[in-house]
């Protein structure tokens, strides 16, 4: 009999001391769930990105309602660059910064477990400016050469100030009087 009461009392300890070890283990996986990993973000850029133009870059939770989200009220700090940058996201879970890309074309981002890193093709602002100029250039051409050839000669006036004396000529009248007869009418 005590073989089996010792056998008991070891058995509940042995549960008592799992127990312990679990509820230990879980608020670890509760730290671990709420940190932001690859699978909880996506990041989208334009199709067309310009030098030194703004550029918006979408930031999107899969999950809009993620315990990091939640608990720092829809805001986050992103390295971006180096830089630190506030976003603030809606309740979709989608939030949005700005990047301006130079001579650099590599875009990187950290956010606590995820690091987002890429190099797009940047398209020069060169090739949007260069044609709106030459248009412009061509047009003032155009029109400076038609202003030139199309050069009619001034109109000199020349007032004397001195009095003169202007001549009238009488010309004789050339209408004709024309009697009209009336006729009584018969009744």
């Amino acid at each position: 009999m005590r073989k089996i009461l010792y056998v008991l009392i070891l058995l509940v300890s042995f549960n008592i001391n799992a127990r312990q070890l679990e509820e230990a283990a879980k608020p670890t996986e509760t730290i671990q769930s709420n940190r932001i990993n690859n699978a909880d973000v996506t990041f989208q850029l334009p199709r067309f990105i310009f030098t030194y133009t703004n550029t918006r870059v979408i930031v999107k939770f899969t999950n809009p309602n993620n315990l990091k989200l939640v608990n720092n009220n829809y805001e986050l700090d992103l390295i971006v660059n180096g830089t630190n940058q506030k976003v603030v996201f809606d309740n979709n879970g989608t939030g949005n910064l700005y990047y301006t890309f130079k001579n650099n074309n590599a875009l990187h981002i950290l956010i606590e477990d995820v690091n987002y890193a890429v190099q797009p093709s940047v398209i020069s602002i060169w090739y949007i400016v260069s044609p709106l100029l030459i248009t412009l250039l061509f047009f003032t051409y155009r029109i400076t050469m038609t202003v030139k050839k199309n050069k009619t000669p001034k109109l000199i006036v020349k007032r004397s100030l001195e009095p003169t004396e202007t001549e009238t000529k009488l010309y004789p009248s050339t209408l004709n009087v024309v009697r009209v007869k009336e006729e009584a009418e018969e009744v």
